[in-house]
């Protein structure tokens, strides 16, 4: 079909979704407020599309969480013209991961478009979509698409529009600023025919209104299920979201969570709870998150990392070791924790618009002067957990004994690949016994490992038997132990 042939189509799908949708609970376009949300029942839900199928707890043999989401942030302000092919090469290379794909700000449509939010008029959005940084952001995810393995989430991050509340959502133009997201969703999808299905559709709505509007945990879940039904008249009931993406770990589980959990519609196309940490703390999310909502939805961390000052405004990352081995602890700390997903902040240096200045988080360094990427020891660390832990490995039981080692162990059911992921975080060598009983047979591990002067290093092999390896980690260093059995040999 051509592209205006998309467009109508896409057009007539918008028209006829409202039309069955009706006016939705919240405020209208006048600003006044129409009946209170009410969480839908089984028969108001069936404007929306199909609903998917429940979800259920993934299998997990001997173990606990699925690891369903390891990868990084990635911002797009950075591709220009393709120079940014190398580093995404680069990050790549790390393994199985999931890009949560930025575009910042959520002000595209710097003026209101007229007409009314029933419709999209394409001959309208279609330029904007075509041009600066969202061509960056279609030709950004093209890219990342063409690499094999690898899953892509769209978030948009920053405040909206200012004539739309700039640092807030006006309730009066919530269903423009519903229009204006599922457009974009649209147009990705349809128009440019790129494979994401994931959406984070704020960012850390319980901050400060600049990384997010400001938006409370009533209007958020009302934002949401007006976006669902939008999303699925349009024919694209298999987007999926990560939400809350909020600020505060503590406000997504007391606040965030509660509201999510009233609305079935809403938590039916939740794919993952999302929340931001830096300090390694996930607030409890482990028991709160079944407490609400049952079982079956797991939780990412959509940002996390080690300690980087000034990165946010200009402040060149100082790229040591020390904050490269906090991240590999942060990450210890999360996955023993509960976390199923942990995406890195941040893939590569970068312009953000909603701090007007450099990034300077990334695992690439970027040289302006040359155009080119270079890996700091954190790449080296993410690299450490994620090459030898495939989307869909199984955290398993494992410990350490040695003073200041940290372990956490996979079981990938595809292969039958084990790993170990650890961190010595003494001053000294360690000669540590590291344990997973679930697992009695023996394999040969190989061994690498990232510390103040070596990059992913192979060392000397291990054999895990009888449910134990021993291993010698050196001083502060991060290490990885892997292997698959040997054919006959089950996991």
């Amino acid at each position: 079909m051509s592209l205006a042939g998309r467009l109508v189509a896409l057009a007539l799908a918008y028209v006829l979704a409202v039309t069955a949708a009706g006016c939705s609970s919240g405020p209208n376009d006048a600003g006044e407020q129409t009946t209170p949300r009410q969480s839908p029942s089984a028969s108001s839900s069936s404007t929306s599309g199909t609903r998917p199928a429940p979800r259920t707890e993934p299998a997990s043999p001997g173990g606990f969480q699925v690891i369903s989401g390891l990868g990084v942030n990635a911002n797009v302000h950075s591709w220009n013209n393709g120079e940014l092919k190398p580093a995404i090469d680069k990050i790549a290379d790390l393994g199985e991961l999931t890009w949560r794909v930025i575009i910042d700000k959520a002000d595209w449509e710097a003026e209101e478009i007229p007409g009314g939010t029933e419709t999209i008029d394409w001959a309208l959005y279609s330029p904007i979509y075509e041009n600066g940084k969202m061509a960056d952001l279609w030709d950004t995810v093209g890219y990342i698409n063409s690499k094999p393995n690898q899953q892509v989430m769209v978030n948009v991050m920053g405040g909206v529009p200012g004539w739309m509340g700039g640092n807030r959502i006006d309730e009066s133009r919530e269903d423009h600023w519903v229009r204006m997201i599922a457009s974009m969703v649209a147009y990705g999808r349809e128009v440019r025919g790129l494979d994401f299905t994931l959406l984070g559709p704020m960012n850390e709505t319980d901050w400060n209104g600049i990384e997010g509007p400001q938006v409370g945990p009533e209007q958020y879940v009302r934002l949401l299920h007006k976006l669902i039904v939008r999303l699925d008249g349009l024919g694209l009931s298999d987007i999926r979201l990560v939400a809350p993406d909020t600020a505060s770990a503590a406000k997504a589980a007391s606040e965030y969570l509660p509201a999510l959990a009233a609305d079935p519609l809403v938590m039916s196309r939740l794919a993952h709870f999302a929340i931001h940490t830096y300090d390694g703390d996930s607030a409890g999310m482990k028991s709160a998150l079944p407490e609400a909502a049952g079982p079956g939805l797991d939780f990412w961390i959509t940002e996390f990392s080690g300690p980087c000052p000034g990165c946010d405004s200009g402040s060149p990352n100082p790229t040591d070791w020390t904050s490269a081995a906090a991240t590999a602890g942060y990450a210890l700390d999360l996955l023993e924790q509960g976390a199923a997903g942990l995406q890195q902040y941040d893939a590569w240096d970068g312009y953000y618009e909603h701090h007007e200045s450099m990034g300077y988080w990334g695992l690439l360094a970027y040289d302006p002067a040359a155009g080119t990427y270079t890996p700091r020891k954190t790449y080296f660390v993410l690299r450490q957990l994620i090459s030898h832990t495939p989307r869909n490995a199984v955290r398993i039981e494992a410990s350490a004994e040695g003073d200041g080692v940290k372990v956490v162990a996979f079981l990938d059911q595809k292969s039958g690949r084990i790993t170990f992921f650890g961190h010595n975080t003494s001053d000294r060598k360690v000669e540590a016994k590291l344990h997973a009983p679930a697992l009695v047979q023996s394999v040969q591990l190989a061994s690498y490992a990232t510390d103040a002067t070596r990059d992913m290093e192979p060392g000397e092999p291990a054999v895990l038997a009888g449910g134990a390896a021993t291993y010698t980690a050196a001083p502060g260093s991060v290490f990885t132990l892997t292997g698959i059995p040997t054919e006959g040999q089950a996991p």
